[in-house]
């Protein structure tokens, strides 16, 4: 009998000391080496308050000194209608959800359990239950847990910082998506409105070369002219037709491509009317850009929050092996 219980306490003693180095297992000295750099300090006030000064900000909706009612319709139009903005607010309710549930993690959890079971016994004089044939019976059960996480290595905050940092990551990608879609929207009707203006330039060309040879078969009639004149007139009248209809082609796709950029069909696109820009508004920009700004890019706001969850995603996996 003392052998036997010599056994068991050496067996448990092992147990115990695996358990013990198990948990108390060190990262070996790997850690990042390198810090954010904060973005303040990136840029002093003497900087901007020059900026300032030098130039107007562009409003948020810039597109508007254009003065085409209609290029902000359709922005306006493509910001509200667009699947990929769709996604993207769908991408940060959904990064907003698994931040509120790390966050319950921390709360006091209470559980309850109810059961109720009813027993209708048989009635069997050979195999029946006895004095309980032909009873009805009921087995009711419930219970109330409640639980709280004690958090010593801070795994869950960082876990709810970590879900957090990825719903800021979220909503600045999503705002970088409607920013690409705007400036998408602006430059397909610019584009659509140069080619309408080489279009004129296309279709002047064309009548002053039917001009010319019109002249040059006025010519050939009154007898000072030959008909070696007329053929070089007609030569390049193909090539400007061919250039006509190339230019038409490339309207229509321009057209088609702001109702797709929009989330509406080809048929929305062919109601486009001829743009109206006013090119030559100024659009200001500051003569100095501090560093600061550049800072506040959606795309690299973005990368700064992804980068500040995986730095808690490495402190959560530290977590699970406290030293």
């Amino acid at each position: 009998m003392p052998r036997r219980i010599s056994r068991e306490l050496k067996t448990l003693s092992v147990w115990a000391l695996t358990s013990v180095i198990s948990g108390c297992i060190g990262t070996g000295g790997i850690a990042p080496q390198g810090q954010a750099i904060n973005a303040n300090s990136l840029a002093t006030d003497a900087a901007i308050q020059s900026a300032a000064r030098d130039a107007h900000w562009p409003t948020a909706q810039w597109w508007q000194a254009y003065g085409d009612p209609q290029l902000n319709r359709w922005v306006e139009l493509a910001t509200r209608n667009s699947p990929s903005l769709a996604v993207a607010a769908a991408r940060v309710r959904q990064a907003r959800a698994l931040a509120g549930v790390a966050e319950s993690a921390e709360s006091l959890q209470i559980n309850s359990d109810t059961t109720l079971k009813r027993h209708n016994w048989p009635k069997d004089q050979f195999y029946g239950p006895g004095e309980l044939s032909g009873a009805n019976t009921w087995d009711n059960n419930s219970s109330l847990g409640l639980s709280y996480a004690l958090d010593l290595w801070g795994r869950e905050s960082n876990t709810t910082e970590r879900a957090v940092d990825l719903a800021h990551m979220s909503a600045a990608e999503a705002r970088l998506a409607q920013l690409e879609l705007q400036n998408n929207v602006v430059r397909a009707y610019i584009q659509l409105s140069l080619q309408y203006a080489n279009r004129d330039i296309a279709a002047a060309t064309l009548a002053q070369q039917q001009q010319i040879l019109d002249l040059a078969n006025k010519r050939l009639a009154a007898g000072i002219g030959t008909h070696f004149d007329v053929s070089q007139a007609e030569t390049p009248l193909p090539e400007t037709h061919r250039q006509l209809d190339a230019l038409d082609e490339e309207i229509a796709l321009s057209r088609n491509q702001l109702a797709a950029l929009a989330g509406k069909g080809p048929g929305e696109g062919a109601q486009l009317q001829r743009p109206t820009l006013a090119l030559a508004a100024p659009l200001k920009l500051p003569s100095s850009l501090p560093a600061q700004l550049l800072g506040q890019r959606p795309d690299v706001v973005a990368s700064r929050w992804q980068v500040a969850a995986q730095a808690r995603g490495i402190d959560v996996a530290h977590a699970g092996f406290p030293s």
